[in-house]
């Protein structure tokens, strides 16, 4: 049992690192100006995902069932709208605060991209 837990936690572990996690985290933790209020968000946020996990997860199991695939790829597309709605908002946010992004070079001849607003 202790095996199975340590497992899936580091699978779950895995599956936070993955690239659509990181754009959602991304696009809330930029939200606001305090990291107070960034952390909180991320809380909530984490928290809601893993008891909607453990909800559907107990509920499989309780059940002996599996989460039918055509319900599966419903959600699947509700996740992909989500991050196209947040990837939106973070380009309205851009474009609100005017921030653009150029070439910045320093004296020593170091070249990287800089972004700022105006």
């Amino acid at each position: 049992m202790k095996s199975i837990l340590i497992l899936g936690l580091l699978m779950g572990m895995r599956h936070a690192m993955e690239a659509d996690h990181l754009a959602a985290v991304a696009s809330l933790a930029t939200r606001g100006r305090g990291v107070r209020g960034t952390v909180l968000r991320g809380a909530v946020w984490g928290l809601g995902h893993t008891l909607s996990l453990a909800l559907a997860g107990g509920a499989c199991l309780l059940l002996g069932m599996a989460i039918p695939e055509r319900v599966a790829r419903m959600l699947e597309l509700a996740v992909g709208v989500m991050l196209l709605v947040l990837g939106a908002e973070v380009l309205w946010r851009l474009h609100r605060r005017r921030i653009h992004v150029h070439v910045h070079r320093h004296g020593d001849g170091t070249v990287h991209l800089h972004a700022h607003g105006h």
